[in-house]
């Protein structure tokens, strides 16, 4: 109401400010009517002590000449301090609070925390992954992608075709690459037997006749040497006859004249016989080479073309089998990057694969508690909605702990089956065992500001708010971890409907 009165009054003189000196005189008379108001009473709003420094600030503001506006914005000013001043006095009058009624605002029912035994649970949670997450791409560059045959969230097979890149410039080249290794093969052939069969039946002949001429020349020789012998024994037989004077001169001369023509005749029956058999042996090279085949040297260079060939040909057979993207093993397809038309490169991904389909849970979990996990272990999950919980196993606890973060990676085997994909957020309890802890009831904890507080009675059952660190629960009990002792008794049903400081009044549990 002060405030209010005062703020009336400056409003009225600001107003008044803007008449002009016409009006004034008529507000000077309306003034000194108002003073003589004034005057009569108090005014409203104010307290009565107040009244006569008002009244003087009115007289003030109404003595005023017209052309000194200052002294009525002076006179404004003067009645503002004034009623800051009241109000800030009568603020230090106010009376002093109440102390709260002990008189019990509702009846609720109470329990003392106790220790009891109740399951430990080391709570996990985290993202669903692949086990073993295979990459697969395309082991040449340069190639357009001809045709996809799989799809996301299709299971293949080891083996399966899953795309086909254009591979009809690998063709061709491995078609020419195939007719160039059967020109080398054919020269590696040549070098080899250079001769053609016929020619080396005819040197085969030609050897044998040669053969056979030795023969006979050497069968020429002998009859030689036998007529030599003849005619020898008939010149010396002779001789000795002509020295008896049984027979001529003459014909012991002509029985000498034989025996040297048969001597002409041997050598020359043993020349006949050297010539047959150079023949012979020339015959016999000639076949032998010719059997043999080409040079050693021809035969090497021939026998690197064909390798060289045959190389070629089987990489190109290599590149038109990498054309055909197979999948390494049996999983599911994650994800498909490849999109037909594209060009396939060793860098780009074309397909994800789950391997064997197999999923786990890759949960980080503190040093405190990973040293009361082991392998085999059973582990309830569920997703974040609740919509379903299945059973799953710890198949594996990393020996690293993270420095900074001073958690360990505890990988979960999570089957198939359950419906959960890579990508999902999903919650996990694993039970390590019983042990003896503080609890309360579940109804006793309430929370506020994301902080957990129970209601504690005292002696007189006044309700005292204790912030707790809660650890596991079940359906009825809750671990208290910290801020509460097994001598403090909890407010349970009604918990929700008291406040800090009530009195309340313990009934009997139902």
């Amino acid at each position: 109401m002060l405030f209010s009165t005062v703020y009336s009054l400056i409003e009225t003189g600001i107003s008044g400010m803007e008449f002009d000196t016409t009006a004034t005189k008529h507000d000077e008379r309306a003034d000194v009517s108002n003073s003589s108001t004034v005057k009569s009473g108090d005014i409203p709003g104010l307290p009565s002590s107040l009244t006569p420094d008002l009244k003087a600030g009115m007289r003030a503001i109404s003595v005023s000449s017209p052309g000194k506006k200052m002294a009525l914005v002076i006179g404004l000013v003067i009645i503002l301090i004034i009623g800051v001043a009241v109000g800030f006095a009568a603020f230090k009058k106010a009376p002093a609070p109440v102390a709260k009624s002990k008189v019990p605002v509702l009846t609720v029912t109470a329990e003392r925390a106790a220790l009891k035994a109740m399951p430990r649970v080391v709570k996990v949670n985290g993202t669903i992954w692949p086990w073993d997450p295979l990459t697969i791409g395309s082991q040449v560059s340069g190639l357009s992608i001809q045709s996809i045959l799989v799809d996301e969230g299709q299971v293949v097979k080891k083996g399966q075709v899953l795309a086909r890149l254009d591979s009809s410039v690998l063709q061709a080249q491995l078609d020419q690459e195939k007719a160039r290794l059967e020109v080398n093969q054919a020269a590696l052939a040549k070098a080899i037997q250079p001769n053609r069969v016929e020619d080396i039946n005819a040197l085969r002949d030609a050897m044998s006749q040669a053969e056979a001429s030795v023969a006979q020349e050497r069968a020429g020789l002998k009859r030689a040497q036998a007529n030599l012998h003849n005619a020898l024994e008939n010149s010396r037989r002779y001789s000795d006859l002509a020295r008896q004077g049984a027979v001529s001169a003459q014909d012991a001369g002509n029985r000498d004249t034989d025996a040297k023509l048969a001597d002409a005749d041997v050598r020359s029956a043993e020349q006949r016989v050297r010539a047959a058999e150079f023949l012979h042996s020339q015959a016999v090279q000639r076949y032998h080479m010719a059997a043999v085949g080409g040079r050693r040297e021809d035969i090497l260079m021939s026998r690197a073309n064909v390798a060289a060939s045959q190389a070629t040909v089987r990489q190109l057979e290599a590149q038109i089998a990498q054309t055909i993207i197979r999948s390494p093993v049996d999983g599911l397809i994650m994800k498909r990057d490849a999109h037909l038309g594209d060009i396939a490169s060793t860098s780009k991904s074309m397909f994800s694969i789950v391997r064997d389909n197999r999923l786990e849970l890759r949960a980080q979990v503190s040093e405190e508690e990973l040293a009361k996990l082991s392998p085999g272990m059973e582990v309830d999950i569920t997703d974040s909605a609740h919509s379903h919980e299945i059973k799953a196993v710890i198949r594996e606890i990393s020996p690293l702990i993270d420095l900074e973060t001073r958690l360990g990676t505890v990988r979960i085997d999570v089957p198939s089956s359950a419906g959960f994909k890579p990508g999902n957020f999903v919650r996990g309890d694993i039970r390590v065992g019983d042990s003896q802890v503080l609890t309360v009831p579940s109804q006793a904890v309430l929370t506020k500001n994301d902080e957990s507080f129970v209601l504690v009675l005292n002696q007189e059952n006044q309700a005292q708010s204790h912030i707790v660190k809660t650890g596991n629960r079940n359906a009825n009990l809750v671990e208290v971890l910290d801020g509460l002792t097994p001598s403090d008794t909890v407010i349970v049903k009604g918990s929700g409907f008291v406040k800090d400081g009530d009195y309340v009044r313990v009934g009997v549990a139902n």
